[in-house]
């Protein structure tokens, strides 16, 4: 496998726990979006093993939108590609001001090389 020639995509969705399924297509739930798909990078290392996948990690959230807990609540299979998944949450620290009290959020986030 040529590295050089590697090109990567993210595909990165929401679902919101705790809050109504309209939520889901909201706003907010593009912003955090954009804030997951503007902090992804896919490791150099899971791209020369050939790794893919979903992950799926749970973020806490405070009500101004802060980070208080991140959760890998299912793995991609690979090592590197789940810290990865958390490690992007860590690196937003700061999610957009939750809509109607939410507590939590699941990411879903899927890793293919192409």
């Amino acid at each position: 496998m040529n590295i050089k020639n590697l090109k990567t995509i993210a595909i990165c969705s929401l679902a919101i726990f705790a809050a109504p399924v309209a939520a889901q297509s909201s706003p907010w739930t593009q912003q955090v979006q954009s804030l997951v798909k503007a902090n992804f990078t896919y490791p150099r290392s899971a791209q020369v093993r050939g790794d893919q996948g979903r992950a799926v990690v749970k973020v806490d959230l405070t009500a101004s939108g802060g980070i208080t807990g991140v959760t890998l609540t299912k793995s991609t299979g690979s090592d590197i590609l789940d810290r990865e998944s958390e490690r992007i949450m860590h690196k937003i620290k700061q999610f957009p001001t939750p809509p109607r009290g939410v507590t939590n959020v699941s990411v879903p986030i899927s890793w293919q090389l192409n």
